[in-house]
């Protein structure tokens, strides 16, 4: 029986700082491939024949080694039938191991999560290189509970001091932090410094980690830079406390009860919950560089309704997602908004907003809302309809419409030149807001228009195609319609 190969020998310095030199990623990627595809397609002549005339065979297993970290996962496991030389050598390599089982479409690209997952436990124990970039592990539909596996990933993580660690596998609880240290312990025995101290990004999915872990990985990883943790239930009050973290996702965490956050050096912070989660207690104490926020759910409307609340950093903001459900919506036209005022945006250059309404709602505030924002430059509007809302509930909608239409009057935009409208389907609503939007946009260059939603019928696209001319007579000068068939906003919280 055939054993495996005891590790190649290290670079030594000098060595390393030529290749260092000579093995910029992208290049070595390319030629890489290149010269591995070569040798494939001479195999038909003969492996040994295409080995030696490339030279590959005369290269020592440490360059090799380089070749292929710099492939991914399965193109390294590939190279072990070229020969029995190269059998092993990809688990001596530093490539990413993103290991994916997901759901597209393609019954050949999906296994039952349980063998799996067995495949994954089965390449960490194998894999014997130094150190790992990434380690990323998604698996869709329902695994079975093994408290030692994610215990026995992050021990991987931990002895080959990953970088971006990713676990997106339901039915799986993260250790508690006594365990943590104990498996720290065990990596890193004579070690001032335990745990995941390379780690710069962690994304957790359907993994429960409770608020203690959390807190103690953003004050012991000093490195961290990207944090999220989507679809957990075990958080209930959590202190993010970080100087190195820049992006920041916490989605659908339905205990979530409090969410305090200090980081001086956040740059992006997406929230997201359910339409019955009751409103989070958020406070954004020290977030100087935050540019970007992507909101979905009740807390949309403390947003808009209570701007003062988040005054102190929504001045400062470049990007705004708002994904506003049907309740905020139907609300809008009601607020007095030249008694209470508008959220102030003054540097504000994108904003995407995904308003779920009934047919006929006004949609006339959030024209009124680009008035708070003198800069913007960009809009993307995506609109859901409630199919089955009652004749009554659109008739009052159009009414809302009428009495908020003269406020319209006073307001231009000098700097809006491109505006999005998804899901666009030639309603009286969303045909007014769009008129609304070309009668302020007085700088507007291109307005772009999804028609939607696909199911439509032949009678509401003709409807659709005519809207299209009735808004292509009313543009500002210069400016141009386009009607295109796949358009998108908001990647961070549509679908959610």
């Amino acid at each position: 029986m055939m054993t495996s190969p005891p590790p190649p020998p290290p670079l030594s310095r000098c060595n390393a700082l030529e290749l260092s030199t000579v093995t910029k990623r992208g290049k070595v990627r390319n030629l890489s491939i290149y010269l591995l595809l070569k040798v494939v397609l001479l195999s038909k002549r003969g492996k040994k024949h295409g080995l030696v005339a490339y030279g590959m065979d005369r290269l020592p297993d440490e360059i090799l080694i380089v070749i292929l970290s710099c492939l991914n996962l399965k193109e390294a496991v590939r190279t072990s039938i070229i020969s029995r030389r190269w059998r092993y050598l990809w688990r001596f390599t530093s490539c990413s191991l993103e290991l994916l089982n997901q759901w597209n479409g393609n019954p050949g690209t999906w296994v039952e999560p349980t063998v799996f997952l067995s495949w994954v436990d089965q390449v960490v124990k194998l894999h014997q290189g130094p150190s790992v970039d990434k380690f990323i592990v998604h698996c869709h539909g329902i695994t079975d509970e093994s408290p030692n596996r994610i215990c026995d990933w992050i021990r991987f993580a931990m002895e080959k001091e990953v970088k971006v660690f990713e676990l997106g596998i339901s039915c799986h609880d993260f250790p508690d932090l006594n365990k943590f240290l104990s498996i720290s312990r065990e990596v890193k025995p004579s070690m001032d410094r335990i745990g995941l101290t390379s780690l710069t990004s962690l994304r957790l999915v359907h993994v429960n980690i409770k608020d203690e872990m959390i807190e103690y990985l953003l004050s012991s990883c000093r490195h961290l830079e990207h944090l999220c943790i989507k679809f957990d239930n075990y958080m209930k009050k959590l202190n993010v406390l970080s100087p190195s973290l820049k992006s920041l996702s916490i989605v659908y965490c339905r205990k979530l009860k409090s969410l305090t956050i200090s980081a001086a050096n956040l740059l992006s912070f997406v929230y997201g919950e359910a339409s019955i989660t009751p409103v989070l207690k958020l406070q954004l104490q020290n977030v100087p560089l935050l540019s970007e926020l992507q909101l979905r759910g009740p807390h949309c409307g403390s947003f808009l309704f209570q701007h003062s609340e988040h005054s102190k950093y929504s001045q400062q903001l470049q990007r705004l997602v708002l994904n506003v459900p049907m309740l905020d919506v139907v609300s809008a036209p009601r607020y007095d908004h030249s008694l209470f005022g508008l959220p102030q945006l003054r540097c504000l250059k994108q904003l995407d907003l995904i308003l779920h309404a009934r047919a006929g709602e006004s949609f006339l505030f959030f024209v009124l809302l680009t008035t708070a924002c003198p800069f913007l430059s960009s809009l993307g509007v995506m609109m859901f309809y409630d199919w089955l809302a009652s004749k009554e509930a659109i008739a009052t909608g159009l009414r809302r419409y009428n009495r908020a239409k003269a406020d319209l009057t006073a307001h231009g935009h000098p700097c809006l030149k491109v505006i999005k409208l998804i899901n666009f389907a030639g309603y009286r609503s969303d045909f007014r807001f769009a008129l609304a939007l070309l009668q302020i946009a007085k700088s507007l260059e291109k307005i772009i228009i999804k028609p939607g939603p696909g199911f439509l019928g032949a009678e509401r696209i003709a409807t659709v195609r005519e809207r299209a001319k009735q808004l292509e007579a009313n543009l500002p000068q210069g400016a141009e319609l386009l009607i295109v068939s796949d358009l998108q906003i908001g990647s961070g919280l549509r679908g959610l």
